[in-house]
């Protein structure tokens, strides 16, 4: 029996509704953000690169950053070492915004406290914590890989200025960071500095800031100032202080001088000669430096290292080196003198080829190095370069890995070898037979006119005269006009006679005179006696003069 309520339930009636639920609504805005937050992740992804560098301290993945001009522009994402463990390989990202950036030229390096010539750097990092520092750079194509600095870049890419090149025999204590003054005031520092290629000089990268750039020429000088310059010269002590920090740290000074040499405004990139102090910006500059070696065969006593190298009394050089050399075979012996000659020193108006060329030009034209004496008094010598007549054919020769610079006999030299022949000439003089001779004449003249035959002589010539009176006497009576011409000549005679008796008597002036005579000859030879006894013992005083002999 059934249940006569079940008859009475409420039929179903269904509906077809909506397939679209609002629930799926927040699936679907979920999926949507997500994906839009990955292409915009993805799309402002910037590089990822390697740097390397020698260690990492300071650094942590995740946490340092890479900034440019303190601003974050990339973070360090993975540290590892190397494979052979030289170096640490840093992976940093990059922001797509500095990305672009990237060339062959950028740089990175660590940033940390540090004291350096310019001060204390990187305090900031005591709070911040060490960061990755980046410079762009310009010029090349993005890398992936990076070798950081390890200093810090001294001046920016971006930096207002222009760069130098200084070369110079030693460092000094320069440093990276060392200021540059124009008459003491700083206008760019030294950026960097290296050996060159053959080692024999410093070659040293400057920065001169904007707008002192302007005030740098083709003729400036560049001196090194570091230190405390005290100088003791004929006017007296001078003392030079560029400044207080180029005396604690290192400086380089800079001036344009206004001379003949009107040089050109620089375009940068320039390489001068850094001189060794700032009374050395008299001398000209120069930037190119050959090397010749010259072979002396005599003494070069007074010739020493640094020695000036001139021509016609104008420093074109000096001195480098000085050997001796002896050949095993010949046993023969030569003196070489390395110079260093700077053809830049000599202004030379057209192109008239290379320096080499120009010399050996000038070597066919009589061009020859001589030794010189620089100082009398020190002995002092220096090489002189000049053109000279009538001598031998020459030219400029290789020897290992220098050239041989032809040379003559210096003026001393000539003059040495002069005098000695001189000596050997006067030595070759028969000097005692002609002094014996001498000696022997004037004993025999003297004992002519001193001896009784000469006095008896005299006395026999007046007794004739008083036997030829008395005869013409007599013959006064026998013939009065023949007589009386007699007595005329005899009278004659007899003064002549009185005037002769009294010139040769012993107290006649011709008498003294001759006695005079004779006593001045005997002077005369004891005098060369004495001389020629002093030249064999000194015969450099044909050069020097008579020295005195101290016990």
């Amino acid at each position: 029996m059934t249940d006569p309520s079940l008859d009475q339930l409420p039929e179903a009636i269904t509906e077809e509704g909506s397939r679209f639920s609002l629930v799926w609504l927040i699936p679907i805005l979920a999926l949507v953000i997500g994906g839009w937050l990955v292409y915009k992740s993805y799309s402002e992804k910037g590089p990822t690169i390697t740097i390397s560098f020698s260690e990492a301290e300071g650094l942590e993945p995740g946490k340092t950053r890479v900034r440019y001009k303190n601003v974050d522009v990339g973070k360090v994402k993975r540290i590892e070492l190397n494979e052979d463990l030289s170096h640490v390989e840093v992976t940093v990202e990059l922001k797509k915004s500095i990305g672009s950036h990237l060339n062959e030229n950028t740089q990175f390096w660590i940033v940390s406290p540090r004291i350096n010539p310019r001060g204390i750097s990187g305090l900031n990092t005591l709070i911040s914590g060490i960061y990755i520092g980046m410079d762009p750079g310009e010029g090349g194509a993005a890398l992936s890989h990076y070798n950081g600095r390890t200093e810090p870049l001294p001046i920016k890419s971006d930096a207002a200025g222009k760069p130098y090149v200084l070369t110079a025999d030693s460092l000094g204590s320069l440093d990276i960071g060392s200021g540059i003054y124009y008459r003491q005031i700083q206008v760019g520092e030294v950026t960097g500095y290296h050996l060159d290629s053959n080692g024999r000089s410093v070659v040293i990268n400057i920065f001169i800031n904007a707008p002192y750039d302007q005030l740098i020429h083709e003729n400036s000088r560049f001196w090194n100032a570091s230190g405390f310059d005290l100088r003791l010269t004929s006017e007296g002590v001078s003392a030079r202080l560029e400044s207080l920090s180029a005396l604690l740290t290192g400086g380089i000074g800079v001036d344009t001088p206004h001379n003949l040499e009107a040089g050109a405004l620089t375009v940068g990139g320039e390489r001068f000669a850094l001189l060794p102090d700032h009374a050395s910006i008299e001398n000209k500059p120069y930037s190119l430096t050959e090397y010749y070696v010259l072979y002396f065969d005599s003494s070069i006593r007074g010739l020493h290292i640094g020695a000036t190298v001139e021509f016609r009394g104008i420093q074109v050089g000096e001195v480098i080196d000085i050997d001796v050399q002896m050949d095993h075979r010949t046993l023969e012996v030569r003196i070489p003198v390395l110079i260093a000659l700077h053809p830049d020193l000599i202004t030379v108006s057209g192109d008239i080829g290379s320096p080499e060329s120009v010399l050996e030009t000038l070597v066919t034209r009589g061009l020859r190095a001589q030794l010189a004496s620089g100082n009398l008094l020190t002995g002092q010598l220096f090489v002189d370069l000049d053109f000279l007549e009538e001598v031998p054919d020459a030219q400029i020769t290789q020897s290992g890995p220098f050239r041989v610079f032809p040379t003559v006999p210096g003026a001393m030299e000539k003059l040495t070898r002069n005098a000695t022949e001189l000596l050997n000439k006067i030595g070759n003089v028969p000097l005692v037979e002609i002094t014996n001779d001498l000696r022997d004449t004037i004993k025999a003249l003297r004992g002519m006119i001193e001896s009784p035959a000469s006095k008896n002589a005299v006395t026999h010539l007046a007794t004739l005269l008083d036997n030829t009176s008395s005869l013409a006497k007599k013959l006064d009576r026998a013939v009065p006009t023949l007589a009386k011409r007699i007595e005329s000549s005899l009278t004659q005679a007899e003064k002549t006679l009185a005037t002769a008796d009294a010139t040769l008597s012993e107290d006649s002036p011709l008498i003294y005179d001759i006695r005079l005579l004779i006593d001045q000859l005997s002077s005369a030879i004891n005098s060369f006696e004495a001389l020629t006894d002093y030249l064999e013992r000194h015969p450099n005083a044909l050069l020097y003069g008579k020295t005195i002999d101290t016990p």
